[in-house]
């Protein structure tokens, strides 16, 4: 069931069937890296823009995409990232920060719920994995699960509902009320769901913890049986108690050495310690590129098929004498794992052979190939760098789950000047940013905490406290996207991205942002085409004059107008996109130094008035 050599990357588990494309998608991670998150669009584009590393294409794909996804991440855990870019602006409207219900605990699932949509056709699909939505090169775990709606609610399905419907009031700050509805539709439909099972599995369950209103079965009847597997890079001794009966015959557990090492040796007279083998991360390892199996159970990583190193995949797995258990997802062998966090296990039921302790973790099996039996000594202190690293990470994660507000106001107007400062005549319009927080949080004398623009980095103040300003920001610098900086007295820095509400956005900012991407005709004529692309039932894009992304348009927009008419007739929603686009260009235009030729092919501003002026007469007609 757990096949190691089976290898995947969740952007192919993510990837529409054959005639659909995504209508709405929720995912939860533990921790996010907002560049890994520019890359999960590229899952639902047309297969032309997914296999292309086009920066346009790109960016016309997450454009696309950011408005179908709600992605919640915990507070404190969204990583700042190395390289800014302008388009994590793209990424806002879907990332939403949250908190577990409980104080002090963590949200802590690797969900995704997707439906897909071909026509009045919906597919949907569940993703539960070990893996956080980063560039992470651990060995983890991923369950996919594939179905279609009954016309009656699926008991199975009701705690994948609950949990799906609960997000939303997780949420840092208060989701827009059209998201807030979409989710809880998305949770209506997936009661409804009845999912595929892989051949050998008689039953599947969905047990969310952490979920206010949902009554987790008690772990002792969960977790009971005569033989036990855990796979867990996290452990505690009070964890292991949890989940492991008295009655149990033999406990075997995989695990990260420097945890087997603080369990007590009472614990470890009960177990058979395993460790990965230094030589399952070598770049040596021969791996196979299988694809996985409908509703399968596979270890997964990224798409380059890269060495791996490091346990991260979480799974148990118990024999009963009807049978065995194995249980995939989210949870740590720990005590907060099943004592508050929110998190998501999938349960598959099926005969030892297949889905049991020796199948999984057994001499012979696959799994067990990479490991290597392991004696801790036990009882091993927690490192004092370990204990201080904790302790910044809670001061960060408290300071990440306020309410911030970025206040945007106009500034005054400068002229702009060009690259050899010449002064070009034209004036830009400064912005600044008022940021305030609700509530207060107390932060050690020896911890310092500072706050930036994601946009600006450079510019740092003080966390709120005392209101702050940031002044004289250009239109792409406004965002609510900030970035907190903790640092003790090691000098030692943590950092995470934090969402604020922001109040009286610019319109047209974000129309601005891709406006700032097209360095020249070329990139231009690109984004046109994608914006203005007709999309068939197999998800390729075709338009005029040829099938190709813009193969058939030369940078004086010869074929053009063709494109443009077929758009008008049918009523195109992109003209808009490209209109607003097209006036961010021609202000930037009007700061090129003299000599510097425009974005815009010559003649496409008589050409488009003429076309936006149909346009807007057929929308008139029909209303």
């Amino acid at each position: 069931m757990l096949e190691p050599d089976g290898r995947a990357a969740l952007t192919e588990q993510l990837r529409p069937p054959s005639g659909f494309q995504l209508a709405h998608a929720v995912a939860t991670t533990f921790t996010l890296d907002l560049t890994t998150a520019l890359s999960v669009p590229l899952a639902f584009a047309a297969h032309r823009v997914r296999e292309s590393r086009d920066p346009i294409a790109i960016l016309d794909a997450v454009r696309r995409a950011a408005d179908k996804i709600d992605l919640f991440a915990q507070a404190g855990q969204i990583f700042e990232p190395r390289v800014p870019s302008d388009l994590f602006a793209l990424l806002e409207p879907m990332i939403h920060p949250a908190a577990a219900p409980r104080p002090g605990m963590l949200f802590h699932p690797k969900v995704w719920v997707l439906e897909y949509a071909d026509g009045d056709a919906r597919s949907y699909r569940m993703l539960c994995a070990s893996r956080n939505l980063t560039n992470d090169r651990s060995w983890d775990l991923i369950v996919r699960l594939d179905g279609t709606a009954a016309d009656e609610p699926v008991e199975q399905s009701m705690p994948l509902a609950a949990f799906v419907r609960a997000l939303p009031a997780m949420s840092i700050q208060p989701l827009p009320a059209h998201r807030v509805a979409r989710i809880s539709e998305l949770a209506d439909a997936v009661s409804r769901v009845e999912w595929e099972r892989p051949s050998d599995v008689r039953r599947l369950r969905f047990h969310p913890y952490g979920i206010p209103g949902v009554t987790p079965e008690p772990l002792h009847e969960l977790f009971d049986g005569i033989r036990h597997g855990i796979l867990s890079p996290f452990l505690s001794d009070e964890g292991i108690c949890r989940v492991i009966p008295p009655r149990s015959e033999s406990i075997v557990i995989l695990a990260r050495r420097e945890q087997l090492e603080r369990l007590d040796g009472s614990t470890l007279e009960r177990i058979d310690a395993l460790i990965l083998d230094d030589a399952a991360n070598d770049d040596e390892v021969v791996i196979g590129g299988e694809a996985l199996e409908p509703a399968g159970v596979n270890a997964t990583t990224t798409p380059q098929l890269e060495p791996l190193g490091g346990l991260h995949a979480k799974a148990y797995v118990l024999d009963r004498r009807t049978g065995s258990h194995l249980f995939v997802g989210s949870a740590n062998t720990t005590k907060a794992a099943f004592g508050g966090n929110v998190e998501m296990l999938v349960e598959f039921e099926g005969p030892q052979p297949k889905v049991g302790v020796a199948a999984i973790l057994g001499e012979d099996s696959r799994l067990r190939a990479l490991t290597i039996p392991f004696e801790p000594e036990g009882n091993a202190e927690v490192p004092p760098d370990e204990m201080a690293d904790h302790a910044l990470e809670q001061v960060l994660r408290a300071l990440a789950a306020r309410r911030y507000f970025a206040h945007v106001e106009t500034g005054e107007h400068t002229s702009s000047f060009s690259d050899s400062g010449v002064d070009t005549d034209a004036l830009e319009t400064n912005y600044r940013i008022g940021l305030s927080a609700e509530g207060q949080v107390t932060v050690p004398e020896e911890i310092s905490a500072r706050v930036t623009l994601l946009t600006r980095p450079a510019n740092a103040g003080d966390v709120p406290g005392q209101p702050l300003v940031f002044d004289r920001l250009a239109l792409t610098d406004i965002t609510p996207f900030l970035v907190i900086r903790v640092t003790d007295g090691r000098d030692v820095t943590r950092s995470t991205v934090v969402a604020a509400t922001l109040e009286g956005d610019i319109p047209g900012r974000k129309d601005a942002v891709i406006a700032r991407q097209l360095a020249d005709r070329s990139a231009f004529m690109k984004l046109l085409a994608l914006l203005l692309a007709l999309e068939t039932r197999d998800g390729v894009f075709h338009f005029d004059p040829s099938g190709a992304l813009g193969s058939g348009w030369a940078e004086d927009g010869s074929g053009l107008f063709e494109t443009l008419v077929r758009a008008i007739g049918v009523e195109h929603g992109g003209l808009a996109d490209v209109r607003r686009i097209i006036e961010h260009v021609k202000a930037a235009d009007d700061r090129r130094p003299a000599g510097v030729p425009s974005v815009l092919p010559a003649g496409f501003d008589e050409l488009w008035e003429s076309v936006w002026a149909a346009y807007s007469a057929g929308i008139r007609a029909d209303l």
